[in-house]
């Protein structure tokens, strides 16, 4: 790590620190190399022996993987404090009956509490969001809530609308590269092909799928232990976004990961929208919502940090200790 201010080597205060997170019962992730990575959780602390007890994970691989791992790299986040340490190797003990990794207690302990909670900026390709179902209002419901969800079905039906008009464009393109690369004999096999497919999506017109009908997608700009920023382009859906709002059980995507979570929305403030006064343009149109993570369970929490520390691996931030 770069900064040598957040390096403990005081013994006593390293295994104060490693205490803490034992009775918190954290996560810890090691790489294993390449994208493979093991996830275990500290379980106790042994001082006489100066080893501390890390759990066997579920699978036999990667359990076996990391024994012969030299020097490995835990990783953790503890209330906003990114937590690092290596060790010399791992070996296989046993805790309570059960099988278990035993570890010396590291020399040294990065613990660094980095300010906004260990944000760190999601890649713009990693197609990462957070998805709300709108369910629809009921019949005593206020105007303004009725107003609300029916600009925001509109606003989706039209979405998606373009979505697949944009694939339907692209697919003809994709159809003329093919097409250009084909001898006489292929291009008129494709072209009887092509004027059949064309023929049958005039009479059964594409719609928009029906499970996406009601379905609001943000996309998160940075993230978390502790939350998220999303990133809202369409007014509409504003509404559905006001600073002190709940929501429950709602999708969180994440590269190769789905998991549901609840969150508060903590702030909204519009970064680009306006025309002049109070008009809104909907062409140029920003919305930053910052969300606070509501009571996750570890497993999900472990998903998270996963993820955050794909980012800070790929971007070269998790270097060696």
């Amino acid at each position: 790590m770069s900064d040598d201010s957040a390096m403990i080597h005081n013994r006593a205060m390293i295994v104060n620190n490693l205490a803490m997170l034992v009775k918190n019962k954290c996560n810890l992730s090691v790489a294993l190399g390449g994208k493979e990575t093991l996830l275990t959780v500290l379980l106790a602390i042994n001082h006489q022996d100066g080893t501390v007890v890390l759990d066997y994970g579920s699978s036999d691989y990667l359990n076996k993987k990391l024994l012969k791992v030299r020097s490995p790299g835990f990783n953790t986040v503890f209330n906003g404090i990114q937590v690092s340490f290596h060790v010399g190797g791992v070996t296989k003990g046993k805790y309570r009956g059960s099988d278990c990794f035993i570890i010396d207690i590291p020399s040294q302990l990065y613990w660094y509490n980095r300010r906004e909670y260990y944000r760190v900026d999601c890649p713009s390709a990693a197609s990462s969001y957070i998805q709300i179902e709108l369910d629809e209002p009921e019949e005593d419901a206020k105007l303004e809530v009725k107003e609300a969800y029916s600009m925001a079905m509109s606003k989706i039906q039209q979405k998606l609308i373009i979505e697949l008009q944009q694939r339907i464009a692209e697919e003809k393109e994709a159809f003329q590269r093919a097409y250009s690369k084909m001898n006489a004999a292929s291009k008129a096999k494709a072209n009887a092909i092509r004027e059949k497919f064309e023929e049958n999506l005039e009479v059964n017109s594409l719609k928009p799928s029906p499970k996406l009908a009601n379905v609001i997608r943000l996309n998160l700009a940075d993230i978390s232990m502790s939350g998220c920023r999303l990133v809202n382009v369409d007014p509409e859906f504003s509404a559905y976004f006001q600073e002190g709002s709940f929501s429950r059980e709602r999708l969180l995507v994440m590269p190769h990961v789905r998991i549901r979570v609840g969150f508060k929305v903590v702030s909204a403030q519009v970064v680009s929208s306006r025309l002049g006064g109070n008009e809104i343009n909907p062409d140029n149109y920003e919305e930053n919502i910052g969300v606070e993570f509501l009571d996750l369970p570890q497993s999900l929490e472990g998903a998270i940090l996963r993820y955050v520390q794909d980012i800070e691996r790929q971007s070269g931030l998790l270097d060696n200790l």
